[in-house]
Parts: C-alpha cells; structure tokens; sequence
C-alpha cells in the first residue's frame, strides 16, 4: 500500500504548490508593465539576473515534475484498470474507496480537512478584511492553507498505511 500512487498525491501537489509560491514571490518582486488602451494591449515582466536565473530552473523542473506525475499517474492506470484516475475529473486523487475501511479513512481524513478549512477561512478572511494586505499575501494565505490541507491528509492516511504495514 506504501507504492500506492494516491497516497503520494498530496506530496505532489505540495512540490507543485512550493514551485507555484516561489513563482509568486518572483514575478512579485519583478518590474512589471501593464498597458491596455483601445488599440493594444501588452504585459511585460522584467526580471533581474537573479530572478531570472530561479525563474529559468523553475520552468524546467515544473515541466520534469509534470511528466514525472504523467507517467506515474499512467503507470498506476495500466496496473489498475478498474480504478483509473484523471487529473482532469473533479473528484480528488486522495480519495481510497477501494472498500468500506478505506471509505472510512478518507472520510475521517477529508473531515479534519474541512473542520480546519471551517476555522481557518473564516480567521483567513477577516484577516485581510482588518490588515491592508498585497496581492502577495493573499496568494500566500490561500497557499499555505491548501499546503496544511494536503498535509493533514496525507498525515491522516498515512498513519493508517503505516499501522497496516506493521502488521
């Protein structure tokens, strides 16, 4: 159960996330120009030497990430026929409901996710309801919640797997 590729998805998409949050702080921190009047329309970012340099790793190792959880995500489709899975269906990876004790897991699992989205949206938004914040913020904000989301699953189900496993 350890190789199974749903239990590592969240790890996925936290790697994703972290690639996603350092994009952020970039093209944050970079000159940008916006123009848009009624004849054109034109968005520039200028990097400095540095941040180009980060940028330019990150689109590489955004695009090796992608074909890694392509060919994995293809390779857990050949050895699961039954049960395959789509990035693109709108039901999440996470969820093991093979049978009725995994049913159970992610249920409880996908419960402490939503009882700690019921407090932290809330304190979330009055936050930037009360404190004049940037762009930047925001978007850390909400990244660092689907962050602690992905990690109290993955803790949660791993738990199980690794109980499981000793036995």
């Amino acid at each position: 159960m350890k190789k199974d590729f749903r239990l590592h998805y969240p790890l996925w998409q936290i790697g994703f996330m972290l690639i996603f949050m350092v994009a952020a702080f970039i093209v944050n921190g970079s000159v940008t120009t916006y123009v848009n009047d009624k004849t054109s329309f034109s968005y520039s970012i200028q990097l400095e030497a540095l941040e180009g340099g980060i940028m330019f790793l990150l689109i590489p190792l955004f695009i090796i990430m992608v074909i890694i959880l392509s060919s994995k995500l293809s390779k857990y489709n050949k050895e699961n026929p039954t049960n395959k899975l789509s990035v693109w269906r709108t039901k999440p990876l996470e969820y093991m409901e093979d049978d009725e004790a995994w049913q159970m897991i992610t249920r409880d699992a996908t419960k402490k996710v939503y009882t700690f989205f019921s407090w932290s949206l809330p304190f979330s938004a009055l936050f930037h309801l009360l404190i004049p914040t940037s762009q930047l913020l925001i978007i850390i904000n909400i990244v660092v919640l689907s962050f602690a989301q992905y990690i109290i699953y993955y803790v949660n189900v791993r738990r199980y797997v690794m109980y499981t496993d000793e036995e």
